[in-house]
């Protein structure tokens, strides 16, 4: 018998994993969405030889503050010898659950001890689960279109006719956030007498004036899109634009009727940094979220797509150093942006994960 790993039940997973990575120097091992137990989704991390597990299940609000529950798994050759061994003892306060087989390869059974700590006997007894990419879901903005200087030129005039200024910095601070959002914070920031929706519109009409007839597609990302659309892949737009200025900037870099569905962020309750919108484009390609991959250029974005269990290949449109914590999380990072980027390769790691064809 030896220490197979910690587990730790979570509240945000997102956060927990990112603490251990940063902090502890932990990495993934994989992830595992339970076919078992609805809304379960746990995470092995691994660093010298210790494994973490940790777990996050859906939680009633009367249950959002209790405190969350840890186990000790200890390895063994046989669960169900083991399990007949300790039965036989007759321990008081011995409190043994029958073995079971989980759906990420483990025979399983759970013990706690009289004061009701959990105690996991385990053994592996199939292979860790893997997902294979069976849809990716492109941004739009700074991924597949390098539209971030006209925006810059639209909010700048936006701003304009209102008497202020609008800086690169300014812009900065945005990228990633869906327009809509962007405007929330404008007027709260500037105190502006106008609707949020109705300065969004405006800025749209000035940005698609100019985005139109300017913005060039990213030849990398579109040899990569063709190495999903010659694999039969589908594929989906996910962007923080609005849906008017993705159904025409689609189309007008060339890109029309390449993607099954085009999604915007007010289409959903929140944009980015939630999972919303990248939840719906998966429900709209009718793909489990496990077996989707996102393409990112943004710090929110790359967060939306791991809070959405999904993977992520991150390439910052920003990739000057240090980049933002959360590109730590991307499965596949090109820390030096899309002049580094390599659309042959990205593709061989889609293929690596595993056939989608078998999936």
């Amino acid at each position: 018998m030896k220490l197979h790993h910690l587990g730790l039940e979570v509240r945000d997973l997102y956060a927990m994993e990112l603490f251990y990575r940063q902090v502890l120097g932990f990495s993934p091992r994989y992830r595992y969405v339970s076919v078992n137990t609805p809304g379960l989704r746990t995470l092995f991390l691994e660093r010298d030889g210790l494994a973490l597990e940790l777990l996050e299940r859906p939680r009633p609000a009367e249950d959002r503050d209790r405190p969350v529950r840890g186990h000790l798994a200890v390895a063994v050759a046989d669960v169900d010898a083991e399990c007949r061994r300790l039965a036989a003892l007759g321990c008081p306060g011995l409190d043994l659950r029958a073995p079971r087989t989980t759906g990420d390869g483990f025979r399983e059974a759970e013990l706690r001890d009289p004061e009701g700590n959990v105690i996991e006997l385990t053994a592996r007894v199939a292979p860790e689960p893997r997902y294979p990419v069976r849809a990716v879901i492109f941004d739009l903005d700074g991924t597949l279109i390098d539209s971030e200087p006209n925006y810059f030129l639209a909010d700048r005039e936006l701003l304009r006719r209102r008497g202020l200024a609008f800086t690169h910095a300014d812009h900065r601070r945005y990228v990633g956030i869906g327009s809509l959002a962007m405007m929330h914070d404008l007027v709260r920031r500037h105190r502006l007498a106008v609707a949020p929706a109705l300065l969004a519109e405006e800025k749209n009409a000035i940005y698609l004036e100019i985005a139109e007839h300017a913005t060039p597609l990213y030849p990398q990302m579109k040899r990569f899109l063709d190495h999903l659309l010659a694999a039969r892949i589908p594929v989906a737009v996910a962007s923080g634009s609005a849906p008017e200025v993705i159904r025409r900037l689609v189309p007008a870099v060339g890109l029309d009727g390449l993607f099954s569905h085009l999604v915007s962020s007010e289409e959903v309750a929140a944009g980015k940094p939630a999972p919303d919108v990248f939840l719906e484009a998966a429900r709209r390609l009718g793909v489990p979220p496990e077996n989707c991959l996102v393409v990112e250029d943004s710090a929110p974005g790359v967060e939306a797509a791991r809070r959405a269990f999904m993977r992520c290949l991150a390439v910052p449109y920003y990739s000057e150093p240090p980049l933002a914590p959360a590109f730590a999380m991307a499965d596949l990072l090109v820390p030096g942006g899309m002049g580094t980027f390599d659309p042959d390769r990205a593709w061989a790691w889609v293929q690596a994960q595993g056939d989608p064809a078998g999936a």
